[in-house]
């Protein structure tokens, strides 16, 4: 179940990270893009309570940032033409390296 909120979560981020990034390149902040990415951002909230009851904060957090951060560099490259430069790759690689500190430093 924990991998369901947290995808569900991180698919909402991104989605809305996608609509807000639509509204600011043309119909701005009174866009449905702009609503509707607003209102994706705020219903993680109820997977992020239900995630907190068992989980740890720093490991929830660093999983959940991972996951957003390379599929929102994707959007960036694949969709809207961002370059993706060293900077871009080694932040990717850097967070990866987060995920897998995190994981493999867990109690068992």
């Amino acid at each position: 179940m924990t991998l369901l909120w947290l995808a569900l979560a991180t698919a909402l981020t991104v989605v809305g990270d996608l609509l807000i990034k639509l509204a600011s390149t043309g119909p701005g902040l009174g866009s449905w893009q702009f609503v509707a990415g607003a209102l994706c951002y705020g219903t993680p909230a109820i997977a992020w309570y239900l995630l907190m009851q068992q989980h740890q904060l720093a490991t929830l957090a660093v999983f959940y940032s991972v996951a957003t951060l390379v599929l929102v560099a994707g959007l960036g490259v694949l969709v809207f033409r961002e370059p993706f430069t060293w900077r871009e790759i080694a932040g990717v690689g850097l967070a990866l390296a987060a995920v897998l500190v995190m994981h493999t430093g867990r109690e068992r």
